[in-house]
């Protein structure tokens, strides 16, 4: 792979990432204004979960068809899916069932597009700078989310120009173009042969068949290697007791009682978590070419995941919040960034689109967790003023669990000696 087209495919997908930046700030605005906690937990449960029932299927996909044409593929299917919310939202306020169906949709791409991409990257380089290149595709993402939160909250506050702006269309636009030059982009890697169940016989019961086996072989696979076994748990434990706080953030930024709903300190809070996303990439990418990577750092990033939350729901100054925010991306971009990195760079070439897969649905678990946390803040939300409470009281307990429940586990943790 030549230098220059994987310099231009990390340059569109910077672009990309800048525009997803914009569009998931103006989509968890309009959601969460409009119809609070509620709206928030069924978006994020509509994307949960044809990502999780999908993302083993996207990952075979991944390691059976050419990475490119399904990247693109999935990328078209995004722009197209964002059309129809263009429109909507030049017309009117979009209702909660269609916000639902949009996420469902984008849910089902991203168990695709997820594990496409990790294995895509992965098979861009040789073997010794799939974690170096992944983190540097990870900081793509962050400066992407950091540039997309500080203009969404300019496009958000734009009067109407040619389209109706009040909510929102503005920044989908930007999305749907920010989106396009990628499709020109994305490189072509080296192929690699596969171990997975080929058959002559085109019926749909030997396809399922041959889905299940190729299911069953990544789950063993995980079962009989056990560094990736240990790593998953971590993983695991990470994505559905602490991310969580990410994807709930919305709620944080628009119901804290210090900033009276105001869309600039929603903006400024997913900037801060993209700013330290980007610092969590910059020092992955350090510890990455360093090998300086153990299991018993996965505990310490975690408590300062914790930590770093627990300050932000605590404080009620704006511009601590802010930094406290971004301690808490720093922290959970190194564990989760690092850890699925660390297991794409032990696992065997023809495993990885399966393997990406599996941390995939992690991920999807994570979203589902958050989901149901978002329900029980809208539970126990008796009026607007509690939902700031009752924010504060499940995502500490979540955070409070996750940080007793590594530390108790760290002499197992350490026993892998991961390195």
């Amino acid at each position: 792979m030549s230098s220059l087209r994987l310099k231009a495919f990390w340059i569109s997908y910077f672009v990309a990432s800048t525009a997803f930046g914009i569009y998931m700030v103006a989509f968890n605005w309009i959601t969460v204004k409009t119809y609070g906690a509620f709206g928030i937990s069924m978006i994020t449960i509509g994307f949960a979960i044809p990502q999780t029932l999908l993302v083993l299927i996207g990952g075979i996909a991944s390691d059976t068809i050419n990475k490119q044409t399904v990247y693109r593929i999935c990328q078209i299917l995004y722009i197209a899916c964002c059309l129809p919310l263009l429109i909507v939202c030049a017309n009117g306020v979009p209702s909660l069932w269609f916000l639902t169906l949009m996420s469902l949709l984008a849910g089902a791409i991203a168990a695709f597009s997820g594990p496409n991409k990790t294995a895509l990257i992965s098979d861009l380089v040789d073997e010794a700078e799939v974690t170096p290149t992944q983190q540097i595709f990870n900081f793509a993402t962050g400066l992407g989310m950091v540039a997309g939160s500080a203009l969404a909250s300019h496009l958000l506050s734009v009067e109407d120009v040619f389209i109706n702006n009040s909510h929102g269309a503005l920044p989908f636009l930007a999305y749907v173009i920010g989106m396009i030059p990628l499709l020109f982009c994305i490189p072509n890697p080296v192929s690699t042969p596969t171990k997975t169940v080929k058959s002559n016989d085109s019926s749909a019961l030997l396809k399922i068949d041959s889905t299940i086996l190729n299911i069953k072989q990544a789950l063993t696979y995980i079962l009989s290697h056990g560094n990736i076994r240990v790593l998953m748990r971590i993983l695991f434990l990470v994505l559905v007791l602490g991310t969580p706080f990410s994807y709930l953030l919305s709620i944080f930024a628009h119901d804290h009682p210090s900033m009276g709903h105001s869309s600039k300190f929603f903006s400024h809070l997913f900037a801060a978590l993209g700013a330290g996303n980007v610092i969590g990439s910059l020092l992955g990418i350090y510890i990455a070419k360093t090998n300086n990577k153990n299991a018993s750092l996965f505990v310490y990033l975690t408590c300062g995941l914790c930590a770093s939350a627990f300050a932000a729901m605590l404080d009620n100054v704006a511009w601590e919040i802010i930094v406290f925010i971004a301690f808490a991306g720093i922290f959970g971009t190194l564990c989760t960034n690092l850890l699925k990195d660390l297991i794409q760079s032990i696992s065997e070439s023809d495993m990885r689109g399966r393997i990406a897969a599996c941390t995939q649905l992690l991920t999807g678990f994570s979203s589902i967790s958050a989901g149901l946390a978002g329900f029980l803040i809208h539970h126990l939300s008796n009026n607007p003023q509690d939902s700031y409470f009752a924010y504060q009281s499940v995502q500490m307990t979540m955070l409070g669990v996750l940080a007793i429940v590594i530390v108790l586990a760290l002499p197992r943790i350490l026993r892998a000696q991961i390195r």
